[in-house]
């Protein structure tokens, strides 16, 4: 662990870089925030903090910069506390609460999220493997043909229309209905796909019923959506000093444009269920290296059911951005909740 000078150091270098993009000197500490202290004191402390991994010197003679250890032990135990703007709360209120259908929503949220910062906001698609079945409708039609509607406690709707070997009368699929809803109403997707696979002789109903309801549960746990992402601000990168080199940028453009990869970096921070800071090599994506990644959760009612994230430069404004990622994480939910709370 740090001293408390050396702590005092590194703390008024992350925060100077942050402002200014420039390597820090010892004679800029010493001028501009540590009067009194002697300079050769200052250098030989950052040069302890080099040698201890937490500084960098990028060029011979020049300043240094904070390390991935460096911002990683500022964010840990340096900060100050989160800074809530109150301009943030002001727009992210009304625009999130002006939109009145759920997938308009994460959209809008990602692009929110990209417009206040000028970095890349990304939001997961809710995750349907572990949610629950809320309830199954029939409508009839006619000529044996029936619309199934599945819906699940996250306020997702899916509907087939199906033709039946048979005529089935409207009692009939009341029963249908009713039986289905109390055998397997609030069971996980994937138990109830497993149970119509193991159970169907026992439940009684129209195969064709039983098949179709097969393939709707299918859909809505194995369907490339649920692993999309909405994203936006990827041009926004080029506003920074660490992205002006084209062919960087152009490399990190590639593997952003990649929905796998951001898929499984926010499904990871889903798992963690809370709010995450990757800081450059813990990423794990090479591209990634001058980045960092801020994410969090975002819930229907209690069940957690998603993820939001911010990727921008190492080289951010922590106090603002975790605050931010914060408020918009529970701002969303609560807007979720709302439009999908009839289901």
């Amino acid at each position: 662990m740090l001293d408390e000078r050396k702590k005092t150091i590194l703390k008024i270098t992350v925060k100077d870089y942050i402002e200014s993009a420039h390597p820090v000197s010892s004679r800029v500490l010493a001028k501009k925030y540590l009067l009194g202290w002697s300079p050769a004191t200052i250098r030989n402390e950052m040069a302890d903090l080099e040698e201890e991994g937490y500084l960098i010197q990028p060029h011979t003679s020049a300043g240094r910069i904070p390390s991935d250890r460096g911002y990683r032990f500022y964010v840990d135990f340096l900060l100050d506390g989160y800074e809530l703007y109150e301009e943030d709360i002001k727009v992210a209120n009304s625009i999130i609460f002006s939109v009145l259908d759920w997938e308009s929503l994460l959209k809008k949220v990602a692009e929110l999220m990209s417009e206040r910062t000028t970095f890349i906001g990304v939001v997961l698609y809710p995750q349907l493997r572990n949610t629950t079945l809320k309830k199954i409708e029939f409508v009839d039609l006619r000529e044996e043909t029936v619309v199934i509607i599945v819906t699940t406690a996250t306020g997702i709707v899916k509907e087939k229309i199906i033709r039946l070997s048979r005529s089935i009368t409207e009692e009939e699929l009341q029963r249908i209905r009713m039986k289905l809803n109390k055998e397997f109403g609030n069971k996980e997707l994937q138990k109830v796909y497993w149970n119509l696979s193991k159970e169907e002789k026992r439940i009684n109903i129209p195969s064709e019923i039983i098949e179709t309801l097969k393939d709707i549960l299918k859909e809505l746990i194995y369907t490339g959506k649920e692993e999309g992402v909405f994203v936006s601000g990827l041009s926004k990168i080029l506003k920074h000093l660490e992205f002006q080199d084209i062919n960087k940028v152009k490399t990190l453009v590639d593997v952003l444009e990649e929905e796998k990869t951001l898929s499984s970096l926010l499904f990871t921070a889903f798992l963690n269920k809370g709010l995450t800071i990757l800081i450059g090599q813990e990423i794990n994506i090479p591209e990634l290296s001058d980045c960092s990644v801020i994410t969090t959760v975002y819930s229907l009612g209690d069940n957690i059911t998603g993820s939001i994230g911010m990727i921008g430069p190492k080289r951010m404004k922590y106090e603002r951005i975790l605050a931010f990622v914060e408020l918009i994480g529970k701002t969303l939910s609560e807007r979720l909740t709302q439009i999908l709370g009839e289901y």
